[in-house]
């Protein structure tokens, strides 16, 4: 999951997993209230709406106050694996007609991408060799229409053909480790100022406050 800077990731999941305690306590209760005490049920439903209330006015909160940001070239966006970060930062960015034999439709751009484990966001109490696989990552570059690209299947096939590819984005890594991936995407040549978007898989982040996946939050971009 990737955070807004203004809520700490361990924090927002400590909410979320507050909040979502304390209503199923709340919802236990009323269960038990039914039987034992009908009349006192509305009590801890009330107390629960008002809690899931509660969360979802924070949320929106702080999806309403995000900016949206393009990060410079080289510059890294982190990605929360709680007791530590997974950084990814645009090493290199080239524009090709074709790969091999394989023509693109419009132009190939390849995209060089750095998978970094940020040694300085562990917890104190993870050690440092233990290894870690990076959650699943989706990738498309956005113009400035909102347009959206995927990784060309044919040019990504003919790259690693012609070049091959040492590591995969589920690689583990451990603290300070790092590896560089390479991704092809097929361009309309009227597209202008395409922008990287990673995202993450994982959903439980469309719940997560101050998070780039929540509702109405603005995304950070990697430029090139």
């Amino acid at each position: 999951m990737y955070t807004n800077v203004n809520l700490e990731s361990h924090i927002a999941a400590l909410l979320l997993l507050g909040s979502g305690g304390l209503i199923v306590l709340l919802l236990i209760m009323a269960a038990v209230l039914f039987f034992a005490r009908p009349g006192w049920v509305r009590y801890p439903l009330l107390a629960a709406a008002a809690v899931g209330l509660g969360y979802g006015l924070l949320l929106a909160a702080f999806s309403l106050i995000s900016s949206e940001q393009t990060l410079p070239r080289g510059e890294e966006k982190h990605f929360c694996e709680l007791d530590c970060h997974i950084a990814y930062s645009v090493q290199d960015v080239r524009r090709v007609k074709a790969i091999g034999d394989t023509a693109a439709s419009g132009e190939f751009t390849v995209i060089t991408l750095r998978t970094r484990f940020d040694e300085d966001t562990i917890a104190s109490w993870r050690g440092r060799e233990r290894p870690l696989i990076p959650d699943p990552i989706a990738m498309a570059l956005v113009d400035t229409n909102g347009h959206r690209y995927a990784v060309s299947g044919a040019g990504q096939t003919a790259w690693n053909a012609a070049h091959g590819q040492a590591h995969s984005m589920q690689e583990c890594l451990r603290p300070g480790e790092s590896y560089e991936t390479t991704w092809v995407f097929d361009l309309p040549a009227e597209v202008s100022s395409p922008r990287l978007l990673l995202s993450s898989v994982q959903k439980p982040s469309l719940v997560l406050i101050g998070d780039e996946d929540s509702p109405w939050h603005q995304k950070t971009y990697l430029g090139l």
